[in-house]
């Protein structure tokens, strides 16, 4: 705990107000939805507070989780003409950080959505990301006296996300379980489960690091087929390449308009470039444009959301800028997607060495299609505990990197209990535990092994589902991009 924490239940006393503070499990996942099924309640019980910068300064929103904020009306109640989510940086200088913004207790402009007082009661974040607080929902204007209170938001009457628009950059030529849990699985989920799932190959994305033809066009089908192995179902979602649907491209050259040089540049694909020590002078183009193409690729489809990982998450936030800009010139043409973080998504999968995200180039990876002694080798070099000698030890199962992937692949987990209980206890050693993982890889991938090597001798097959894809998704593509031709006057 700390100040801020001591000060808001400090506020909460002051005004005898009926709270409960509750403790969150260590590995709950930052999203609404997950806090919210922890407590076994609806979203329309989420306090959602949300740090947004104007042309006059940061202001804090506060709404109901099962609200979308309508941009039309924030931008008429605060006066301003530009209105966008605070970045990570600004969060920092702040003094806040992303997902847990508090219901009081800083120096910023509060703007609470009637929809908040339409409830009893509300749950919000505490200060940090293991507690959170139970409270009325009337005690939110007592707890803020100098807040106003207005209506900012419409309640969402869908059930759930519609049409969602997800995209693999075809970089390398095999996947590993670093790409599968940390996008993959979310894509194929998505692309399996909604109405209208647009799921493409981002080979001109692949263009800002490959050059070589025959490789890039290996790459590409290898994720194809990866993804159809993995069992994305292209009767269910619309699967195509990017560069085979012309619109993407022709889009981005419009969006480019509605976006500044300095947003740009502080993207994080460019500025990782630059802190790892390349010249300014040398950064291509494709890389610095890449989030306007990223913007194109997602609004061409006007979808309701956009499967990400936390990395990405910036990217959808700039399609969402863009696309507001958008519609304060030519009216409310382009939803503002959300950004779709899966439950069980971290940052990143941590690679066998423990300390750096999985990575191919970096050596540390366990792969999902590899010859099954390779992956063997790569599951039994995993890092463990290193304090411990002997098997018989008590054993740290807290950031160990092997019972870390238990967790992610491991379908039995009464045995991965099991596991930790006794390897607690010194009563297992790293090599038995080591090699159930080994088996509960199998049984996983087992399937998608064989479907691989099927599609394999099936070429004509995995070439006619992108043929059909790219159909289906061009009449979507070429009737939004006319539409959007005529608002703007081409």
């Amino acid at each position: 705990m700390n100040n801020l924490y001591e000060k808001i239940i400090e506020k909460l006393n002051s005004i005898s107000a009926d709270y409960e503070l509750i403790k969150l499990p260590e590995d709950i996942d930052d999203s609404v939805e997950e806090h919210m099924a922890f407590h076994g309640d609806d979203m329309s019980k989420a306090n959602v507070n949300l740090v947004y910068k104007t042309d006059k300064g940061f202001v804090v929103i506060q709404k109901r989780g099962d609200t979308h904020i309508d941009n039309k009306k924030l931008r008429k109640v605060l006066g301003s003409s530009s209105v966008r989510f605070a970045n990570e940086d600004e969060m920092g200088q702040l003094g806040l950080e992303p997902g847990i913004v508090p219901i009081t207790g800083y120096d910023l402009p509060i703007y609470l959505d009637k929809h908040l007082l339409e409830v009893d009661y509300l749950y919000s974040t505490a200060t940090d990301r293991v507690h959170a607080l139970k409270f009325h929902s009337e005690d939110l204007v007592k707890l803020n006296p100098d807040s106003a209170i207005v209506d900012v938001t419409s309640v969402i009457k869908k059930a759930g996300i519609n049409r969602i628009v997800s995209g693999v950059t075809p970089s390398g030529n095999m996947l590993h379980i670093g790409n599968y849990f940390g996008a993959v699985k979310n894509n194929i989920d998505y692309g399996n489960s909604i109405d209208e799932p647009f799921v493409f190959i981002a080979d001109l994305h692949a263009l800002t690091t490959i050059k070589d033809r025959q490789q890039l066009e290996n790459n590409i089908l290898n994720v194809v087929i990866e993804y159809l192995a993995l069992g994305l179902d292209p009767e269910k979602a619309i699967f195509f390449r990017q560069s085979d649907v012309p619109a993407h491209s022709q889009l981005a050259v419009i969006l480019g308009n509605y976006i500044s040089y300095g947003q740009m540049q502080r993207m994080h694909a460019f500025k990782d470039k630059l802190a790892k020590g390349a010249d300014i002078g040398s950064i291509n183009m494709g890389l610095f444009n890449y989030p306007i193409l990223m913007a194109a690729d997602i609004l061409l489809y006007k979808p309701d959301g956009v499967p990400v990982g936390e990395d990405q998450r910036q990217h959808v936030e700039l399609t969402r800028d863009i696309a507001d800009n958008f519609n304060r010139l030519h009216g409310e043409y382009f939803p503002l997607p959300e950004p779709l973080i899966a439950k069980d998504q971290t940052a990143k999968v941590i690679g066998t060495d423990g300390e750096r995200k999985m990575s191919k180039s970096l050596g540390n990876i366990v792969g999902i299609f590899e010859e099954e002694e390779v992956i063997k080798k790569q599951i039994m070099k995993a890092y463990t505990d290193p304090n411990r000698l002997k098997a018989t030890d008590p054993g740290v199962v807290e950031g160990n990197t092997v019972f870390a992937f238990h967790d992610l692949i491991n379908d039995d987990k009464v045995q991965v209990n099991d596991l930790k209980d006794r390897y607690r206890k010194g009563t297992v050693g790293d090599v038995e535990v080591k090699e159930e993982l080994i088996k509960a890889h199998q049984r996983l991938f087992a399937p998608a092994r064989e479907k691989r090597t099927e599609l394999e001798g099936n070429m004509a097959y995995v070439q006619d589902v992108l043929r059909e894809g790219a159909r289906k998704a061009s009449i979507v593509a070429e009737r939004n991009l006319n539409e959007i031709y005529q608002l703007i006057g081409l």
